[in-house]
């Protein structure tokens, strides 16, 4: 098929769709579409069974409610596209890119079509697997829709179908899969930082060296899956949260949210002079995060992301904070005695204004890190005016940059330390 064909055919498709004369209905099924420039292309409802897409640009096209059972995406441009309840059924969707994408309650599940020379279920020309299983017939080869190596950047999967599915080393990195149903599917290698899983349906999932960094499992329901070898770090799950108070995980949900949507939506967490004491915060994105007073005497806040967080007067005695991201935070007068900030990175922050970028360094005025463990962190550029590291262990410290004219370094192990011009 020619582009000039298909022209004709969707602009006849655009009648139907508008109820004028003239319209018909497109059926695409099993046409050979490869390379097409279908960008912006209005496909609301068009028949693409078995048609083969790949390579096609459909970027920002409307495929909502398209039916597109067991047809080929591979390699397809398909970002900013609207594929709200499209059924994909079987597709196979290949390192297709779909960033930003609408798939609200698309069907990704598995499925096969089938004709005079292959077998089905009793009197179906296409199938699901549930089909299959009901008959007691052999399942199809693909039991799922085929996303290996995609980009879903910030796609939107809302209640979408995709048991079976193959999201092998798919990036799926701030997407939203709230109530999207996930039943055996492949997550092996997937990257899901920052993803919004709640209410999500994982039951038999693979997700090993799956990226579940700062993820928001809440209502989740996950059973039969093996997490020892995913990355869980900082992730809202029972597993992590379940000692929090409500207000807490209730407090860091919305934070995530709010980091997630760049400020669009949540609520930035304020826990100021709560009582954190022991509590295990590992790999928690509190980023920018009100925490001036808190208790988190003894808690695990290790791998933690506390960039421009405000941590003035916290008490961190006894904290792990071994290579947690402290850029550009505020530890005005905390107390750190016997913290370990193995590490950890405390250098400036660059932050994008409307009149240019700033930098912030780190404000460590007046804070106290008696005796603390600060080997291999870095202090570059950071604000020391008054700060006490008396006992502290400086082996591989990097204090570059930094101002220690008022600091107090008395009794500190400063092994291959790197200091400012100044010797301490």
């Amino acid at each position: 098929m020619n582009a000039a064909e298909l022209n004709d055919i969707l602009d006849k498709h655009a009648k139907w769709l508008q109820k004028l004369p003239g319209g018909q209905r497109a059926d695409l099924s099993k046409q050979k579409l490869t390379g097409m420039d279908l960008q912006g292309a209005l496909l609301q409802s068009v028949r693409l069974t078995g048609a083969d897409l790949s390579d096609a640009n459909l970027n920002g096209a409307n495929l909502s409610y398209t039916d597109m059972f067991v047809a080929t995406l591979d390699g397809a441009n398909l970002s900013n596209s609207n594929m709200a309840r499209a059924d994909l059924r079987g597709a196979s969707m290949k390192g297709v890119n779909l960033d930003y994408a609408d798939l609200k309650q698309a069907d990704l599940r598995g499925g096969a079509f089938f004709d005079a020379e292959n077998s089905a279920p009793e009197g179906k020309k296409r199938a699901t697997v549930a089909d299959f299983i009901e008959s007691g017939a052999a399942e199809p080869a693909n039991t799922g829709a085929n996303l290996v190596g995609s980009s879903l950047y910030c796609t939107s999967l809302v209640g979408a179908q995709l048991a079976g599915a193959n999201l092998s080393a798919v990036n799926l990195s701030r997407a939203n899969l709230d109530g999207a149903n996930l039943t055996r599917a492949n997550l092996n290698g997937a990257n899901l930082g920052l993803a919004s899983m709640k209410g999500t349906t994982l039951s038999s999932a693979s997700v090993e060296g799956a990226n579940f960094r700062h993820v928001d499992f809440e209502g989740a329901i996950i059973d039969d899956i093996d997490f020892s070898k995913a990355d869980l770090r900082g992730a809202m799950h029972d597993s992590i949260t379940a000692n929090l108070p409500t207000k807490i995980r209730q407090a860091l949900s919305e934070h995530l949210n709010w980091i997630r949507s760049n400020g669009e939506a949540g609520q930035r967490a304020d826990l100021m002079k709560l009582d954190l004491k022991q509590a295990n915060l590992s790999g928690f994105n509190l980023m920018a995060a009100r925490l001036s007073g808190v208790n988190f005497e003894g808690a695990n806040l290790s791998f933690a992301i506390l960039s421009l967080a405000d941590l003035s007067w916290a008490n961190l005695s006894g904290a792990n904070l071994s290579r947690a991201i402290l850029n550009g935070v505020d530890l005005q007068k905390a107390n750190l005695q016997k913290a370990n900030l193995y590490g950890a990175d405390l250098d400036w922050v660059e932050i994008e204004r409307s009149n240019g970028n700033q930098t912030q360094s780190s404000n460590l005025e007046a804070a106290q890190f008696l005796e603390a463990n600060l080997e291999g962190a870095n202090f570059r550029n950071t604000l020391l005016n008054g700060t006490d590291f008396t006992g502290s262990n400086l082996r591989h410290t990097n204090f570059l940059g930094a101002d220690i004219s008022t600091a107090n370094f008395n009794n500190t192990n400063q092994q291959d330390a790197v200091l400012p011009d100044s010797d301490v």
